[in-house]
């Protein structure tokens, strides 16, 4: 069974706002070495959640995990 982790945020016009999701991103896969972490967005940036989910699944992943991570000031 292939898993993958998807950590879903909010998005935003500036590039800059994705680093700490990014870094989130990495630890996260730091700590689950047998699943894939990756990043999705609702809006303004790329990937949107069914773009991930939809590459995750052409990959071959059947088991995949949503978490939202919407973060604010």
């Amino acid at each position: 069974m292939k898993r993958a982790l998807v950590l879903f945020a909010h998005g935003a016009r500036a590039q800059s706002w994705a680093a700490p999701f990014e870094r989130l991103r990495e630890q996260s896969q730091a700590r689950l070495p047998g699943v894939q972490v990756t990043l999705a967005f609702l809006e303004l940036m790329e990937p949107r959640l069914p773009d991930a989910v939809d590459l995750l699944v052409a990959e071959g992943v059947d088991d995949i995990t949503v978490v939202p991570v919407f973060l604010g000031q």
